[in-house]
């Protein structure tokens, strides 16, 4: 490669990063915090068969073995515009002085979101397959206003990441493959709040934090016929250290001015089968299990030696998709998909910045190849949310939230997918 190839492949990398971790993802998009939308491929199919179709070079992020079944080298541009609508309703909440809040009730926090993704894959020989990723794995984005009755509780909650993640695949027989790929994660997050403090008047604290950690995902895809493929894809815990600075007004302790912090992300296993009925009719469906138990509390360390921590302690939980494809020619495909997720979020520690619940996927898309070169994907997902009750309290302090909440949300996608052939 030239000089000038590197140099160009350097600033696109680096490119695409600012780009993803500056798009800010919403906590209405998938459990927790944790976010699936990588590919509008998937998107039409409610993210099911992600471990086993192999259907784009995205198969480097979900399962990277499906690298060795890509006919060519090929770019995948994919971008996912979701909105969130939330409500808090019947609302009531104290502040730190155990005076009764009054504010907008209901109240509908900000929850929109640009989600975008980077995929390529390049064969080089028969055995061998190799890919790169640029995307975001995890996000949260949930702003209240000055005058909403959760503000004590969070005004401001926004995570955003990117997962910059090379893998190679290897084709063992023509039933077998195998791929693992590195991923080097940055993350960076803002936690704000308002205060009330009997002594000093109202105030906020604002923590800003961001750090690096690194894992690995692998897999496997089994392909018994030439109808049928199972995959199975594991994806590594991360455990990043995270700093940042502090800005507050009217808190103890105002000289603190910086933080650290250790997080413990979850690891995941997804299990797909993809079966071809015939040259219309497809299928695919997902089993994925998250191992969200190893979040337990997120401890701010300050530079004054004091620390405070909220306590989550998920639960592990499950998500199971179902799709279909229908392939009218050559150019023109339909496809569909249904899906169940399960919050890792108990009843008693949910959050004002994350009030999450069990939600429905109904899923459309379709693709268009309009030559062997260009294929255009667009696909929409609803997500239907349970309505779930919130009673927040914090150990330190009166400051109380009680109310319920309801959630739904709407996805739209577009991709471009390059082939060179």
């Amino acid at each position: 490669m030239s000089k000038g190839s590197t140099y160009v492949c350097k600033k696109l990398i680096v490119t695409l990063a600012g780009v993803a971790v500056y798009a800010a993802a919403s906590n209405v998009s998938a459990a927790a915090f944790a976010l699936k939308e990588q590919s509008t491929t998937y998107l039409g199919y409610a993210f099911s068969g992600t471990a086993s179709s192999a259907l784009d070079a995205s198969t480097n992020f979900y399962n990277p073995a499906g690298l060795t079944h890509l006919k060519n080298s090929q770019v995948v541009a994919s971008v996912i515009y979701l909105k969130g609508h939330s409500k808090l309703y019947n609302a009531t909440a104290r502040n730190n002085s155990g005076l009764v809040v009054t504010g907008n009730n209901p109240t509908y926090p900000k929850t929109s979101a640009v989600i975008p993704g980077l995929h390529a894959s390049w064969h080089i020989n028969n055995k061998f397959s190799a890919g790169f990723s640029a995307c975001a794995p995890f996000g949260l984005s949930t702003k209240y206003s000055n005058q909403d009755m959760a503000r004590y509780m969070a005004t401001e909650s926004k995570i955003e990441s990117v997962d910059l993640t090379p893998s190679v695949a290897y084709k063992i027989n023509n039933e077998w493959s195998a791929g693992i790929g590195f991923d080097a994660l940055y993350i960076k997050a803002k936690l704000y709040s308002n205060t009330q403090i009997t002594a000093l008047g109202a105030g906020y604290l604002n923590n800003n934090a961001s750090g690096w950690a690194y894992g690995y995902h692998l897999g496997v895809i089994y392909q018994p016929s030439s109808s049928t493929k199972m995959g199975l894809a594991y994806f590594s815990r991360f455990a990043p250290r995270v700093s940042g600075d502090v800005q507050s007004a009217n808190i103890p302790g105002a000289a603190r001015t910086s933080l650290t912090a250790n997080v413990k992300l979850p690891d995941r296993i997804v299990y797909s089968v993809t079966h071809k009925y015939d040259d219309t009719w497809a299928a695919m469906a997902d089993i994925e299990w998250t191992h969200w138990s190893v979040f337990k509390y997120l401890r701010l360390n300050y530079n004054t030696g004091t620390n405070a921590i909220e306590y989550f302690y998920y639960k592990n939980a499950f998500r199971f998709a179902l799709g279909g494809d229908y392939k009218c020619s050559e150019k023109l495909s339909f496809k569909g998909g249904i899906a169940y997720e399960q919050t890792p979020v108990t009843y008693l520690l949910r959050s004002a910045r994350l009030p999450d619940a069990n939600r429905y996927w109904i899923a459309l898309g379709a693709r268009y190849a309009f030559n062997k070169n260009i294929v255009l994907d667009a696909a929409y997902s609803h997500l239907f949310f349970m309505n779930v009750p919130i009673a927040q309290r914090i150990r330190t302090g009166a400051r109380n939230l009680y109310g319920n909440y309801r959630t739904s949300a709407d996805l739209v996608g577009v991709q471009l997918t390059w082939n060179f052939i």
